[in-house]
């Protein structure tokens, strides 16, 4: 995982670059060509690196205690257990990994519930890929919790 650079926080973007250290991204979502879309929009950015890719909820939680990710995009609605679960069950683990809820499904309700399991931003997948990027640059930017 990251450690701080520069006094607080994983580092900036800048200090990434710099000190040549990867910002390790789990994807969890469902559709595979979604999934493939969100590796390719990640390797535009020469610090950040997909460790890993999950299906399912389930897969997701063995996942990120596995590669333990410095950030995990999580979809809301998989099978077998659904984003704001698999969600909870890593935050109870591991709080200090950011999870960026990337979901076609964004509504007050569900921002609320995200927050409540530990999901730090929800962002709909109608806001863009641009929208993704500036939350996932954020939370590697911001101090650990």
């Amino acid at each position: 995982m990251i450690t701080g650079f520069i006094g607080y926080g994983r580092g900036t973007s800048l200090d990434m670059e710099l000190w040549g250290v990867m910002a390790r991204i789990l994807i969890a979502e469902d559709r595979e060509s979604m999934r493939k879309a969100l590796k390719a929009l990640f390797r535009t950015r020469p610090h950040w690196e997909v460790c890993g890719e999950a299906e399912d909820g389930s897969e997701a939680v063995r996942k990120a205690a596995q590669l333990q990710p410095d950030l995990i995009v999580m979809d809301f609605r998989m099978h077998d257990l659904d984003g704001l679960r698999a969600s909870n069950e890593i935050f109870r683990s591991t709080p200090s990994v950011p999870i960026v809820m990337y979901t076609m499904y964004k509504n007050e309700e569900l921002e609320a519930t995200a927050k409540l399991v530990g999901i730090r931003r929800v962002i709909g997948k109608e806001e863009g890929a641009l929208t993704l990027m500036r939350a996932i640059e954020a939370e590697l930017s911001a101090p650990q919790v």
